[in-house]
């Protein structure tokens, strides 16, 4: 909606006080001018200036990118949202993920769209997470190793078995719980020189190791 002289026809009595007020006329002169009391006049600008916030964020709102109102999703109703893509959409959704994460910078969005293709579990992610195991960020590596957990492809081993020697202990964490999938007997080395040299290393990574160690000696049987 154009609020101006020209479209004063189609306008609420209240945006005339508004358009006053925009053209620097004081609330008492603006009184004067509509014959209204100060405080209809005071009501009137309240009244437009709320309208006109609400109009401004309805037109943002509709503006916004599938993948930016994404974003501004809290957890639960981001796997909702997913969940409720039918075939089409979901391909469309998948596509800007993918072209998002190549020019992301903001580590916290970044962050949030690796973690949407772990819940996805699409292999064709792969090619953009394997780089990113090395990122600076410690944080934006977790996810990214949580994410290839989940995904669960023997393409990320080598990835995985790298990270086994993350400076960030969930990351270490993480990669033990997925080589205990997708391990081999090299994984299964490693994890077990880590258990015996890592004398100070977290609890809860220490049992990933066991578990994994178990796993995948059982499997070797």
């Amino acid at each position: 909606m154009n609020i101006n002289w020209d479209n004063i026809e189609q306008l609420e009595d209240y945006f005339i006080t508004y358009i006053l007020y925009k053209e620097s006329k004081t609330v008492s002169q603006i009184s004067k001018i509509r014959n209204l009391s100060i405080s209809e006049v005071n009501d009137q600008l309240i009244k437009a200036k709320l309208e006109i916030k609400s109009m401004l964020k309805d037109k943002l709102e509709a503006s916004k990118d599938i993948l930016d109102k994404f974003l501004e999703l809290d957890k639960s109703r981001r796997l909702e949202f997913m969940e409720g893509l039918h075939a089409e959409r979901m391909v469309d959704f998948k596509r800007k993920i993918y072209r998002r994460i190549l020019t992301e910078k903001n580590a916290e969005d970044l962050m949030i769209l690796i973690w949407a293709t772990g819940e996805l579990k699409d292999d064709r992610f792969l090619n953009l997470l394997h780089p990113l195991t090395g990122h600076r960020h410690s944080d934006v590596r977790r996810i990214t190793y949580s994410a290839l957990r989940k995904i669960e492809s023997p393409k990320s081993r080598d990835y995985l078995q790298r990270g086994l020697y993350d400076t960030n202990a969930q990351t270490r964490q993480y990669c033990a719980k997925a080589l205990a999938k997708i391990g081999n007997k090299n994984s299964l080395k490693m994890l077990i020189q880590l258990k015996n040299k890592k004398q100070f290393e977290k609890d809860y990574v220490l049992r990933a190791y066991n578990e994994a160690i178990d796993t995948l000696e059982k499997a070797d049987k």
